[in-house]
């Protein structure tokens, strides 16, 4: 199980704090961390950049760069302890950001459509996947699942960006289309870190997933009702300059629901996901939600996401010939059942959105499906080839299905709209 990054760090000085006494001094061994850095930050934004200008995720940018500087082929930099403190640390902002930019509403509001492509279009390619990993190909139970887990899922901050980009966030349609993928992706991280555990391990952890939540709603219809008197507040914050304790205040809250989360023994991220869904335009207010948006694109998109996504690919290796008919599997089935169900229900449930637009929506795959592999990687649930497959498999779906929503877009609406975009 995947720690809260402060525990992590913790863990970490504590456990290489010998480094000190092998290394000459503390200099060399921070000279080594931050041309590590260095190098990946400047490589993987780089590419991002390279990528987002042909119109593919900028992701896909920093994964490979991750794999190129790695030791699968210059060996420039190789995973480490302190790389993985910074992964985690990474990770935890980039989730409390796609809480953020979420918004509980999106779940209440289109209840019925968010449960209905999350069930067709994830689950059931996911299950589908899972047994012919196990029947078919002979895989170990919580090996299957963790790498169907991670192919099956599609990405909330890709799906951001394509519908924040295309203006088709601004619609109802939309918003349904957001909310399947946000509510796919909290089954996801649910079924992650419940299918090693006993049964009534799964029922005292959802159990106490349960109660969580219903205290968030809680906290979150209070603050509704005195979003009058919070927004006052912050808005004098804000014209005294003084946002830092705004986002101060936020990265509190999404650590201290963080740590809720695993205490309880359900991974932070999730914690780090709802913390974020209470914060929301009707909660704080139309000017503080701006600056903090704002403030988690800047980091988030300078730092933090090419970073965890470069790290990530650190790790990935060669796949041998033996795992491509298990790979052709893998974006078979999830291509051809996800995406025939969010054609059929797009086409039956969506006025204004082309059901090509929603195949494009639900096949991208992105930040969820690697974070599930790192995670499983990082647990010993996995091992590195099945990584690697997994990280290939997310590769060539992003690449893909974002050809194919830009092109059902562009033939249904005749051009893509620019806006603000969402970090990816």
């Amino acid at each position: 199980m995947e720690k809260l990054f402060l525990n992590i760090i913790c863990r970490n000085i504590w456990s290489n704090s010998y480094k000190l006494f092998i290394y000459p001094n503390i200099y060399e061994l921070m000279a080594d961390l931050i041309n590590s850095i260095l190098i990946l930050l400047a490589v993987a934004i780089g590419l991002g950049e390279i990528f987002n200008l042909i119109g593919l995720p900028e992701i896909v940018g920093p994964i490979i760069a991750g794999i190129i500087l790695g030791p699968l082929i210059l060996g420039v930099v190789t995973p480490s302890p302190e790389l993985s403190t910074i992964s985690s640390l990474s990770l935890f902002f980039i989730i409390l950001q796609i809480g953020i930019e979420s918004s509980s509403d999106i779940f209440s509001k289109n209840i019925k459509y968010v449960i209905l492509f999350a069930l067709s279009s994830f689950l059931v390619p996911f299950l589908t996947m899972s047994l012919g990993s196990i029947y078919i190909f002979r895989l170990p139970y919580i090996e299957a699942v963790n790498i169907s887990l991670s192919v099956s899922i599609p990405s909330i901050s890709i799906t951001s960006v394509l519908l924040v980009k295309s203006g088709l966030i601004k619609m109802e349609d939309g918003l349904r289309l957001l909310g399947g993928v946000a509510m796919s992706d909290t089954i996801a991280f649910i079924i992650f870190v419940s299918f090693y555990r006993s049964f009534i391990t799964i029922a005292i952890d959802s159990i106490g997933l349960a109660v969580f939540i219903f205290v968030i709603y809680i906290i979150d219809m209070y603050i509704k009702s005195k979003s009058e008197h919070i927004i006052s507040i912050l808005a004098k914050l804000t014209e005294t300059e003084k946002e830092g304790v705004i986002f101060a205040i936020v990265i509190v809250i999404g650590l201290a629901v963080s740590s809720l989360f695993e205490y309880i023994g359900i991974t932070f991220v999730l914690g780090a996901f709802f913390s974020g869904l209470i914060i929301h335009q009707n909660s704080v207010g139309e000017q503080t939600y701006g600056v903090l948006k704002r403030t988690f694109r800047r980091i988030n998109s300078s730092f933090f996401i090419p970073m965890f996504f470069s790290i990530s690919g650190l790790d990935v290796t060669i796949i041998s010939a033996d795992f491509l008919p298990f790979l052709i599997f893998l974006l078979i089935t999830t291509s051809s059942i996800g995406g025939f169900a969010a054609y059929y229900y797009s086409k039956k449930y969506m006025k204004k959105i082309s059901p090509g637009v929603s195949v494009g929506i639900f096949g991208v795959r992105g930040a969820v499906g690697i974070i599930i592999a790192s995670l499983g990687l990082s647990d010993g649930f996995i091992s590195k080839a099945d990584y690697s497959l997994a990280i290939f498999a997310t590769v060539i779906m992003a690449i893909c299905f974002t050809f194919v929503f830009e092109y059902s877009l562009k033939k249904g609406e005749g051009h893509l709209q620019t806006n603000d975009q969402l970090p990816q």
